[in-house]
């Protein structure tokens, strides 16, 4: 009665339709020919459209199976990357709330002050964090740079400033959708964050390393979908965000 019940309920879910109809014309033609009552002919006919059948669902399966090992054998390297996918250009104009956390941001403001200068006007919100040009952070996070001739907090202060300087120009722009923070902490990570709370959020996250590359990295992305981990640093950046001091840019 089971076994029953479960054809039932597949049938209705639309699955293996094909594979049930098979069976039923097989035993129905096997029942005729036991009977004598279906022509050599046709049963050879309908032999050869059920083997036909068969291959095609054998096929399907075998994709499927295909799909399923390769979603299980994703490479860590298709997770953890050198660079942010292309998706991030994307991500950042769609956006109507952006939060941007880092040491310097240098990077970010080189490449994308003017698209931050339109979303301000377009009304949307940016919120600006980084590490405070003064104290114990700028040092410790100047003494994890790769290259020793940037071990020099003096030169990060400066870009810290720098960086500062070139987000309050913006804060002129539209003083009520910008925010700017610094926090007295080296930070671990960047983030580049999109509508946290919306269906679409997603976080640009990347890695910073002590001494043993240029760059920050490994870098990666987490989307609403990816669960607990997006609830993760989702939450890590509110954290950061409110342990931050507003900036005054005047």
């Amino acid at each position: 009665m089971q076994f029953f019940k479960q054809i039932l309920r597949e049938i209705k879910r639309g699955e293996n339709v094909d594979l049930y109809v098979t069976v039923l014309v097989a035993l129905s033609i096997a029942a005729l020919n036991l009977l004598g009552l279906a022509p050599q002919s046709l049963i050879a006919s309908i032999t050869l459209t059920l083997l036909g059948l068969l291959a095609v669902s054998a096929l399907g399966n075998r994709h499927q199976f295909e799909e399923l090992r390769q979603s299980f054998t994703k490479s860590i390297d298709d997770i953890f990357l050198k660079e942010f996918p292309a998706t991030l250009d994307e991500d950042f104009d769609s956006g109507k709330e952006i939060w941007l956390i880092g040491v310097t941001l240098r990077s970010l403001v080189a490449g994308k002050y003017i698209r931050l200068e339109e979303k301000l006007r377009k009304g949307h919100g940016i919120k600006i964090l980084l590490v405070h040009p003064e104290g114990a952070a700028v040092e410790i996070a100047s003494s994890r740079y790769y290259a020793e001739v940037n071990r020099d907090s003096n030169k990060t202060s400066s870009a810290i400033r720098d960086g500062l300087q070139t987000f309050c120009s913006l804060h002129k722009i539209a003083p009520n959708n910008i925010e700017i923070r610094t926090i007295q902490n080296p930070l671990t990570f960047g983030a580049i964050a999109v509508d946290l709370e919306s269906s679409s959020g997603v976080l640009y996250i990347e890695h910073f390393p002590f001494r043993t590359v240029s760059g920050a990295m490994p870098k990666f992305v987490l989307r609403v979908g990816d669960g607990q981990w997006y609830e993760f640093f989702k939450r890590e950046v509110y954290t950061i965000w409110s342990e931050g001091q507003v900036w005054k840019c005047d």
